[in-house]
């Protein structure tokens, strides 16, 4: 009998996660398939029961669920709970638990331990980053001021050994930073980027550059950073990291990533 998986969000028809979750499925023998469930905010609670009445055996999640999910779920892992935040759900007899996959799946893309790490956003992809951080990274966390800044800002001091930033102030900290993350969903709509070429240009020649989001082409925060000459890629990898910890979590398998990320690439992204 073929088990059922999928992610849940709001929009999601632009994922990769089925290509390489039913790539992993197959190369791994288990029956099962993975598919994209676009659930609109306000149907979120009616929508994600209907899934688990009718058997799913695991979700992803996706924005804006991540933090929304949570009143909905039984039990969650220490690190879920810390965060207050959801991306991977398993079902069993119908119990259903809650773990935090992105953290982890993001660090392990990254080959040298960085000094200085720029961090733009605070939502549940930041907070995941932030807490799975290597202790010898120096985080600098910015937001945009806006009328949740406090609150934003009181919800991270935990995790942090400085305050939240301000956005505006961001360049004196792009002056010696190691690695520079886009931690939020600006440009995955549109053709924004939080930092321009010329703030780019300040960086340190070695400045390694990573936006959590992806895109058919270059993301514009990545382009602005290819603009400056700085190394920059876009969330895929990140993507196919976290979805093997997931897999893991649902099968108790270790999948092959690079065969679930060369199934993205011959896809085509």
């Amino acid at each position: 009998m073929t088990d059922h998986y999928g992610l849940i969000g709001y929009p999601v028809q632009q994922s990769k996660s089925p290509i390489m979750q039913n790539e992993a499925f197959r190369l791994s023998n288990v029956d099962a398939d993975y598919q994209l469930f676009a659930i609109e905010p306000e149907n979120l609670g009616e929508k994600f029961h209907e899934l688990v009445a009718h058997g799913i055996r695991g979700l992803n999640v996706t924005m804006p669920f991540k933090q929304a999910i949570i009143p909905y779920i039984d039990e969650m892992s220490a690190l879920s709970k810390k965060l207050g935040v959801v991306n991977t759900i398993s079902v069993q007899d119908g119990q259903i638990f809650g773990d935090i996959t992105d953290g982890i799946g993001f660090w392990a893309t990254i080959q040298r331990v960085p000094k200085h790490v720029v961090i733009l956003g605070t939502g549940g992809a930041a907070r995941a980053i932030i807490a799975s951080a290597p202790s010898e990274s120096q985080l600098h966390v910015f937001n945009r001021m806006t009328p949740e800044f406090d609150q934003k800002a009181a919800m991270l001091a935990p995790l942090l050994d400085e305050p939240l930033h301000n956005i505006a102030y961001v360049d004196q900290f792009l002056l010696e930073a190691d690695l520079i993350i886009n931690a939020t969903n600006v440009g995955m709509q549109n053709n924004q980027s939080l930092l321009s070429p010329r703030q780019f240009a300040i960086t340190p020649n070695h400045a390694q550059v990573v936006d959590v989001i992806y895109k058919m082409n270059d993301t514009p925060f990545v382009a602005a950073a290819k603009q400056a000459n700085r190394q920059a890629t876009d969330g895929l990898a990140m993507l196919v990291g976290q979805g093997a910890l997931s897999f893991e979590r649902w099968t108790g398998i270790q999948p092959d990533q690079n065969a679930m990320l060369t199934a993205i690439l011959r896809e085509g992204r």
